[in-house]
């Protein structure tokens, strides 16, 4: 009654066993590097190692790895998956992102993955936040722990549609430690990994990885489903 779709058009998966229908299959753009040491953007200088952005405006967290680029197709596959209910597109992400960072973030030492809270606002009018969609899946996956370290206190405007300094704005004082988790943890991760679904200016996940930093976490990592151009 109910046949998969397709995660990338959203149209009817067939064969159903698939990952996507056959005309979506080369849709989406994988990062294929050179990337940036910080934000894990493409670069359009492979001499570089860091991003103009990264360059001038270092962020808190360590660094972010990101699978796809956010392009057309993206774009409507994420916005599917936040806005109109699709949260079984979770599991199209989840091993893509598993595959392709999985192992790099256990060498960094990453025992818990902590996803970007929404507002209890945003909760109420979707059911569900997506970024924990993608924690849980990934934690499962690498065989570590999703932590809901961090709470929404603000609800800010969509960061879509505003420029960098307006996005850093919208955002000043919207994250704080949640201690409803974190006082009944024996210990703290030292190591962690914040996990969104787009990478656009950075300013969320900077304002996150202060949040965690200032509460005692020593090294704050990124992952993300996808990533804007340079």
């Amino acid at each position: 009654m109910f046949p998969p779709r397709c995660p990338v058009c959203g149209e009817l998966k067939i064969p159903w066993e698939s990952s996507t229908c056959p005309e979506c299959a080369g849709k989406l753009r994988l990062i294929t590097g050179p990337v940036c040491m910080h934000c894990g953007r493409e670069l359009s200088d492979d001499r570089k190692e860091f991003c103009g952005r990264c360059e001038t405006r270092p962020m808190a967290f360590e660094r972010n790895f990101a699978v796809w680029q956010y392009e057309k197709w993206m774009k409507k596959s994420i916005a599917d998956f936040k806005y109109n209910g699709r949260k079984e597109n979770a599991s199209f992400y989840i091993p893509h992102m598993a595959h392709t960072y999985g192992k790099q973030l256990l060498r960094y030492g990453v025992t818990a993955l902590v996803p970007v809270p929404i507002s209890a606002k945003r909760r109420r009018f979707r059911g569900y936040n997506q970024a924990e969609l993608l924690a849980e899946g990934l934690a499962d996956a690498l065989g570590i722990v999703s932590l809901r370290l961090l709470k929404r206190i603000k609800n800010t405007l969509p960061q879509s549609g505003l420029t960098p300094e307006e996005r850093k704005r919208n955002l000043t004082d919207s994250f704080a430690w949640d201690n409803n988790l974190a006082g009944k943890l024996a210990e703290l991760p030292k190591t962690v990994a914040l996990v969104d679904d787009i990478f656009t200016t950075g300013s969320t996940m900077d304002a996150c990885a202060k949040v965690l930093l200032e509460y005692g976490i020593h090294t704050v990592y990124g992952m993300c489903i996808c990533i804007g151009n340079e």
